[in-house]
């Protein structure tokens, strides 16, 4: 979040004797006095006066910034003799970042199919041991995104390694893509939650294309 320090109090959020903190969030230029040490995604975006699925970006010290998760609960610092202020501003609608997205992956993959919330890329090349040299893989783009990644690799049924069925994969999968055929579902998502940090720019920051790149790292795994 930027933090900028300011002898003179323009907006009035101070410490006061008998009243407690205060706050100011800023929005896109604008100044809201906020009273409390939390503030989340939607209060956010309700102070700056727009839908909450446009997305909150808040705008770090260092002017690099980050997607706020839907929900997502921001621990507020009160200023103590001057103004402590922190910047937000609105993101990509999720239908405009969607876009975005596929249209970043189908530069590596063209063949991609789309189908509502579902994406099928063909021919992904396995490590040896598995009884494919290749396979169909397809994900879900969940209602979270892109404050959350994906989870979960589909493939069509009957992919195994070493002739054995691989851990952490259901045969068949629980919830089937839209797409023909059985399928089956491995486990997995990034490594680390914690890395799945969107940025304003769909080709800078992490993306659907990392993660499907990712899946490189489980099927060399193995079982």
């Amino acid at each position: 979040m930027r933090v900028e320090d300011k002898r003179q109090d323009h907006c009035g959020c101070h410490e006061e004797h008998g009243h407690g903190p205060r706050y100011c969030v800023n929005t896109e230029g604008n100044e809201h006095e906020w009273t409390r040490s939390t503030i989340t995604t939607e209060e956010i975006a309700a102070l700056g006066g727009w839908a909450a699925s446009q997305g909150v970006i808040q705008v770090n010290e260092d002017n690099t910034e980050r997607t706020l998760a839907p929900g997502e609960v921001v621990e507020l610092r009160p200023g103590h003799a001057f103004c402590r202020r922190v910047r937000w501003k609105r993101g990509f609608t999720r239908s405009e970042r969607i876009v975005a997205e596929d249209d970043l992956m189908r530069r590596i993959f063209p063949e991609m199919e789309v189908r509502e919330g579902w994406r099928r890329i063909p021919k992904v090349a396995l490590p040896p041991g598995w009884n494919r040299a290749e396979t169909d893989v397809a994900f879900q783009i969940s209602d979270a995104f892109p404050g959350a990644p994906p989870y979960g690799i589909y493939v069509p049924a009957g992919l195994r390694y070493n002739g054995q069925m691989p851990a952490n994969y259901t045969e068949p999968a629980g919830s089937a893509p839209p797409f023909a055929g059985a399928w089956g579902m491995f486990s997995w998502s990034v490594a680390d939650g914690n890395d799945w940090r969107p940025t304003v720019s769909v080709e800078k920051g992490v993306n659907l294309l990392q993660w499907v790149r990712g899946m490189s790292q489980r099927f060399a795994e193995g079982v």
